[in-house]
């Protein structure tokens, strides 16, 4: 039986990893997953906020480059005058991730509760509801097909807006992906800087839910992590790890290709294979 469980837990991260990098809900897919397995954890937000941890981390090496020179040139902006005009544009880079990180950090600091305890309840409804939002999205920006703009600059309005969008998605079953990329190519920004920033404007989201759930823990306001399993949460964290990065080397270009309307036909029968696990 406890080989079993271990499965199970490794194939919900494994789940994570793969719909991490495309349009279609990492969120949905493993409440969806979960019931498939008939898993059973009491708190499903404080499971995803763990797997999605090993999304971050994959994230954070895959981007570790661009980072490192977006951080060392704010800082060498603000304290070397000589240098300002060279780290400018990191400097800048670096405050639109700040701007398009506020909306989902204050939204998520004042509804997490609420969307806790909606998902006690309801997951599947609301991974329903979210996904047929996500299609819908989806489908209406596939009328810019081809996305060949060259725009790769991304403006203050364009960050705002995708800030706002990822806010959104803090819904279980709204791709943040999808919603980001959407609001910046719709926008007319070019895809390769789209899919760069939005992957990047997930970063310190992330970072912040994990300093929220340690915090918890730590408190004691968490009754609801099993330590007991903390084992069967590592498995499905390393196994997010991995194959969001597997999932990025091979399948990734599929996103990156543009054809978004393939993504909304998916998320459209996703959608209503969740409402009929919910009412069954």
């Amino acid at each position: 039986m406890a080989i079993i469980e271990a499965l199970k837990y490794l194939i919900l991260g494994i789940v994570q990893g793969v719909t991490e990098v495309l349009p279609i809900s990492s969120s949905g897919h493993v409440e969806i997953t979960k019931h498939i397995l008939s898993v059973d954890f009491v708190d499903s937000i404080i499971f995803l906020i763990i797997v999605n941890t090993g999304s971050l981390f994959t994230f954070l090496l895959i981007y570790y480059k661009k980072i490192l020179r977006i951080v060392v040139d704010f800082f060498v902006y603000i304290f070397n005058k000589d240098k300002r005009e060279s780290s400018k544009k990191n400097f800048i880079y670096a405050l639109k991730i700040v701007l398009a990180t506020i909306p989902a950090g204050l939204i998520g600091l004042i509804l997490n509760d609420q969307i806790e305890d909606m998902m006690l309840n309801h997951a599947l409804l609301i991974v329903s509801i979210g996904l047929l939002l996500t299609s819908t999205v989806l489908f209406l920006v596939t009328r810019e097909e081809p996305f060949n703009s060259k725009r790769n600059h991304l403006s203050w309005l364009d960050v705002g807006l995708m800030g706002l969008a990822q806010s959104v998605a803090l819904i279980p079953g709204v791709s943040r992906s999808g919603m980001t990329s959407s609001t910046a190519l719709k926008r007319g920004a070019s895809i390769n800087a789209t899919l760069d920033f939005s992957f990047i404007m997930y970063i310190p989201v992330s970072f912040g839910s994990l300093i929220l759930l340690v915090v918890k823990v730590l408190n004691g306001e968490s009754t609801s992590f099993d330590l007991g399993h903390t084992h069967y949460y590592l498995l499905a964290f390393f196994g997010a790890l991995i194959a969001t990065y597997i999932a990025y080397k091979l399948i990734f270009n599929i996103f990156r290709s543009g054809k978004l309307k393939y993504f909304s036909y998916y998320c459209l029968g996703a959608s209503l294979f969740a409402l009929v696990l919910y009412v069954l």
